[in-house]
């Protein structure tokens, strides 16, 4: 998986992106689990954007500016 401030967020395979849509439409909060390697890197299929999240769940090791684009966002983040 990746998170891109401009992509979104996108996955390796086409068969994952329709998994994942599916899931979020269904859902009535949408959060969005990601390790913090993962901002930055962009895979083939873009799946949401960063702004169809409601939360962003992430580990400490997440940079400054990637904690501010998300708070910008107006998206809650929590760092376990």
């Amino acid at each position: 998986a990746g998170v891109s401030e401009k992509l979104g967020v996108t996955c390796a395979t086409s068969y994952e992106k329709e998994t994942k849509q599916a899931v979020i439409e269904s859902s009535d909060t949408k959060i969005l689990l990601v390790d913090s390697s993962k901002f930055g890197k962009i895979k083939i299929s873009h799946f949401a954007d960063l702004t169809d999240f409601d939360i962003v769940i992430t580990d400490s090791g997440i940079s400054k500016e990637c904690e501010e684009v998300i708070k910008n966002i107006g998206i809650k983040l929590y760092i376990a």
